[in-house]
């Protein structure tokens, strides 16, 4: 397997801390963001590299933390943008990604994900299904899950019905862009772009690949943040440091 981690956004909605440093490499106690999901990564043992998907802007800044921390099979893959009105959407920067790598299979996972579950039983059901799966989490509460996308399952795990960003959602389970795909469901991307498909958010490609494969749904234990806002960031923040 292969992991991209989605690193290309601008993070305008945390503006002024993320103006002139990458959210993923935003600081949580004495580690990054993005060090959290490096260390969920290393237990993995079928992983064979980490591409971190970045831009221009912060490419440089991705090169210096990676240099400092010398993570092993890692590399760093930059879109030419360097402002939000240039970016590519992940769905988009991904599809440009492709061709260049291998054909094993993907784990797409945001950078800005923070998260107590270990991903060794998500690779196990993987493994057991041979199908797309999404890690999903409850948030407990449908008022939130409005931000997310959201989703039912079935009792064997197999999505039964998914929305992105819900006006009125029927469950609180929600997506947390972290996904398994298999090389030949990720080849379909450029397909989905094709018909003129939203370019970001893998929740709509997840949505629109539901009508010809089986998604499944796997859902994660502890905690889990989506560092999208100073609130969240705060909350995380305080979870981490307080142990």
């Amino acid at each position: 397997m292969i992991v991209v981690i989605l690193a290309g956004g601008y993070a305008t909605r945390l503006w002024p801390v993320t103006k002139d440093v990458a959210k993923p490499l935003l600081p949580i106690g004495e580690k990054r963001i993005i060090d959290y999901v490096m260390e969920k990564l290393s237990d993995l043992r079928e992983l064979t590299e980490v591409i971190v998907l970045t831009n221009n802007r912060f490419e440089s800044q991705f090169r210096r933390w990676l240099e400092q921390r010398g993570y092993k099979n890692t590399r760093i893959v930059a879109e030419r943008t360097y402002k939000e009105e240039e970016k590519l959407g992940s769905i988009r920067a991904v599809s440009e990604l492709i061709p260049k790598v291998g054909g094993e299979d993907l784990v797409i996972i945001a950078g800005d994900n923070l998260f107590s579950s270990d991903l060794k039983g998500l690779v196990n059901f993987y493994k057991k299904k041979k199908s797309p799966v999404i890690a999903l989490y409850d948030v407990g509460d449908l008022k939130l899950a409005k931000r997310y996308s959201t989703v039912d399952l079935d009792r064997d795990g197999k999505v039964v019905t998914f929305q992105e960003k819900p006006r009125k959602p029927k469950s609180s389970l929600v997506g947390t862009c972290i996904y398994i795909f298999p090389r030949r469901s990720l080849d379909r991307v450029h397909e989905y772009l094709k018909e003129g498909n939203p370019p970001d958010a893998f929740g709509y490609f997840t949505q629109w690949l539901r009508s010809s494969e089986e998604i499944y749904g796997y859902v994660l234990s502890g905690y889990w943040f989506d560092i999208g806002t100073p609130d969240s960031y705060a909350k995380a923040k305080e979870k981490i440091i307080k142990g």
